[in-house]
């Protein structure tokens, strides 16, 4: 049992705690992809278009000559951190989706966690075109260095203006088993959940009832992937979504702290995969030993989604006074 210990305070690192299979990820490194190996650095700037009520920004805001500026002070705290971050997504298709930024301070052993919806505008050079193409989870399924788990990574990174040193990536059938072999999870859904997508493969069909009950895996999973029901003209977005596997990743942490850890372990490690190595992962577990549940902060990107945009805008300014809050920790 003690084995199993180890593997989740792994897991914690990743915050792969989401009922998922993304829990024991470190340990699979043979699976990890093989998309690309190197990236641009620096991206030119280019300018959004002014649709939807979007401010213009330069979304990547990286500078060329970083010699002739001086450092901000997010820089400075990055340098002198030994923070370990992640990006945790999941895949439906060529879209990522449950995109998360974890951020783990081993000395101090904070874990922080950032939701970011998957609707959050962002260009990438090459995919500004079309209206799909301009959202933070169409990053995953963009050709050649440009995308895949790696390009993802690299896109957070610009996005956020910190180093993302590793990924994981889960998928939902991975999730579906897991909550199978916890015995299901007791949720109370707030509402009738009705949808039905038949171009999606396989076709999607949710249909959850109201109230408080014991969700299997596939209807938890579409308990967490529901956006609207069919009725509804415009979609509710990722933030509510967000706030319920907020919710849902308290009830699971509870029922996975028993003695089906062992059987979470060896279904959900199939469903995973990483670019982090098996020795620094157990390095990183044995620095979350005895971490507290308070020192685990997780939070939205701040931002905002305008009720006659498709889009969730995100504040840089914002961003990165949380993220300057964040490697003050423990300062």
């Amino acid at each position: 049992m003690k084995f199993y210990l180890r593997l989740f305070i792994v897991s914690v690192l990743g915050f792969a705690l989401i009922f998922t299979g993304v829990w024991y990820f470190f340990f699979d490194s043979a699976k990890v992809d093989a998309e690309v190996t190197a990236l641009p650095q620096d991206l030119p700037e280019f300018t959004l278009p002014n649709e939807d009520g979007i401010i213009e920004v330069d979304p990547t805001n990286k500078v060329t000559d970083e010699s002739k500026v001086e450092k901000s002070e997010l820089d400075k705290l990055v340098e002198l951190s030994d923070r370990v971050n992640f990006v945790v997504f999941a895949h439906d298709g060529s879209r990522a989706d449950t995109i998360m930024f974890v951020s783990f301070d081993p000395t101090n052993q904070y874990l922080d966690i950032i939701n970011i919806p998957r609707d959050t505008y962002w260009l990438v050079e090459g995919y500004t075109e079309r209206a799909d193409h301009k959202k933070i989870n169409a990053v995953y399924g963009h050709a050649g260095d440009k995308g895949g788990s790696q390009g993802l990574k690299q896109e957070i990174s610009n996005m956020l203006q910190v180093p993302v040193n590793y990924y994981v990536k889960f998928n939902y059938e991975g999730a579906s088993e897991v909550v199978d072999v916890l015995g299901g999870l007791e949720i109370n859904v707030p509402f009738d959940m009705k949808y039905d997508d038949v171009w999606a493969d396989p076709e999607l069909h949710i249909d959850l009832k109201a109230g408080l009950q014991t969700l299997d895996g596939k209807n938890a999973v579409d308990y967490l992937r529901w956006r609207q029901n069919n009725d509804t003209v415009k979609s509710t977005g990722d933030l509510p979504r967000i706030q319920r596997m907020q919710e849902f990743i308290e009830v699971a942490l509870k029922k996975s702290m028993s003695l089906k850890l062992p059987s979470v372990v060896s279904t959900g490690i199939k469903y995973v995969q990483t670019d982090i190595a098996a020795n620094l992962a157990i390095a990183l577990a044995d620095d979350a030993i005895g971490m507290p549940a308070s020192d685990i902060t997780t939070v939205t990107l701040p931002g905002d989604a305008p009720p006659t945009s498709t889009y969730f805008i995100s504040d840089p300014e914002a961003i990165e006074q949380l993220l300057i809050d964040m490697y003050r920790k423990g300062k």
